[in-house]
């Protein structure tokens, strides 16, 4: 009798958990939606959508109050406006929050016969930063974000009043563990399914957050139906001319913060010696211990360093 009620037991459990993987499972993007969507509210952010040209841009909001400065925040290649939303919710309280989803990435529009190359993506913003009316803003980018963030800054000189460059793109003197994978004809950014997804966490941040299943085989999902896309955007940013993107940014002359993780595996930490030589005045923090998104990684301490430099420029 007392098998058969332990057996009975196990059996239940075994249902349960399956119906518990199954819903996950058939419900993940609903989930995943109204996971994103609490966060957001708690960021303060609102999400909206326009027209630039051909293609939808969406975008997060924060409070715009009178006398607010406007932070604008650019993802890296791959990544999305939500991987602001935990950094951002230490600062929409002080400052006007603008977060995009470049051209081809999260919830704007992917175009197969746009050029991604940096030069023109930052033309790209300079429209959309128009049609937003955003004035004189601080700009800040992570990654691709970054390179874009500096270029920015280097064009349009008279619309920013900071730089904040969180382990950016654009010079790589110093190999990194991605450009060793990438000779041996492997891309550790592009996800394909749940496995490289989580590899990929593994591989970009020594500190990734903790995101409960089902989330991440939602957020996995997403990404690989992007491979083709993100492969367009990857060999159009890796076609730019190297040299001309550290003459482009010699030319900054806007007080510019450099941030990197030491443990960044995506764009080696060395490379920050080479920003911080070009942009004359600059100033740089290396975190111990970070990868290569400190914003996800460590957000508060990450907001805070953008928020002193921004009230506090050097």
């Amino acid at each position: 009798m007392l098998k058969s009620k332990l057996l009975f037991a196990i059996l239940l459990i075994a249902v349960l958990c399956s119906s518990l993987y199954w819903a996950g499972s058939h419900y993940k993007y609903d989930i995943y939606d109204a996971a994103i969507s609490f966060e957001r509210k708690q960021a303060q952010l609102t999400a909206k959508h326009i027209q630039v040209d051909s293609l939808d841009i969406a975008y997060l909001e924060g409070p715009r109050r009178v006398g607010d400065q406007t932070l604008l925040l650019i993802h890296g290649f791959g990544a999305a406006k939500e991987n602001w939303i935990r950094f951002s919710a230490q600062l929409t309280d002080r400052f006007h929050v603008v977060i995009i989803d470049l051209p081809g990435h999260g919830e704007s529009s992917q175009d197969l016969t746009f050029n991604y190359g940096l030069e023109h993506q930052v033309e790209f913003v300079h429209q959309i930063v128009q049609t937003l009316g955003l004035g004189q803003f601080n700009i800040a980018g992570n990654s691709m974000g970054g390179a874009i963030a500096a270029l920015y800054a280097a064009n349009y000189p008279n619309e920013i009043r900071t730089v904040a460059l969180y382990d950016p793109a654009g010079i790589h003197d110093v190999e990194s563990d991605l450009e060793k994978h990438l000779r041996e004809g492997v891309n550790p950014l592009i996800v394909s399914d749940t496995e490289s997804f989580e590899r990929l966490l593994k591989f970009a941040m020594e500190k990734p957050p903790f995101i409960p299943w089902p989330i991440t085989e939602a957020a996995a999902a997403k990404a690989s139906q992007k491979q083709k896309i993100n492969a367009k955007i990857f060999t159009d940013i890796s076609s730019g001319d190297r040299a001309l993107f550290k003459t482009e940014i010699a030319k900054i002359n806007t007080p510019t913060l450099i941030i990197w993780g030491t443990e960044d595996r995506v764009i080696n930490v060395k490379n920050a010696d080479a920003f911080e030589q070009l942009i004359k005045g600059s100033t740089k923090i290396i975190m111990q211990g970070i990868g290569h998104v400190p914003m996800m990684e460590v957000p508060k301490e990450s907001a805070e360093m953008l928020a002193d430099f921004v009230n506090n420029p050097a």
